[in-house]
């Protein structure tokens, strides 16, 4: 065999090898976890608009951009009924809310953390 023809060969099936491990890797948890750890920085996120929680408002802690809600179960982060505090994506989030109120909100990790960047009071 030429040496041409052996090289021929041999990119071929280099080519070959890189594309089906890719095709092999698009599926792996590990490329959904650096996924879900660029979500974490900020990146946007579909199931986060999608999903909302109905809680009743605590607490609101005006001067730390907290609200503590007794809310229903949150499946997405596999959280029971609880009652606990959340930062609020906007401190302009927590105008008009008082203890008492009948809210709908959405959470989304930020940096690692569960924040509420959706909220809506219930009549």
């Amino acid at each position: 065999m030429k040496i041409s023809a052996m090289t021929s060969a041999m990119t071929s099936a280099t080519t070959s090898a890189i594309v089906g491990i890719l095709l092999a890797l698009s599926g792996t948890p590990a490329l959904a976890a650096s996924h879900d750890h660029a979500h974490e920085h900020g990146a946007p996120a579909a199931a986060a608009s999608d999903e909302f929680i109905d809680a009743e408002v605590r607490a609101v802690d005006r001067d730390n951009g907290k609200l503590t809600l007794k809310h229903g179960p949150i499946p997405r982060y596999e959280m029971a009924a609880m009652t606990m505090a959340f930062r609020v994506a906007d401190p302009a989030m927590l105008s008009g809310l008082a203890a008492g109120d009948r809210v709908r909100f959405t959470l989304d990790k930020v940096n690692g953390r569960l924040v509420i960047v959706r909220i809506a009071k219930v009549p």
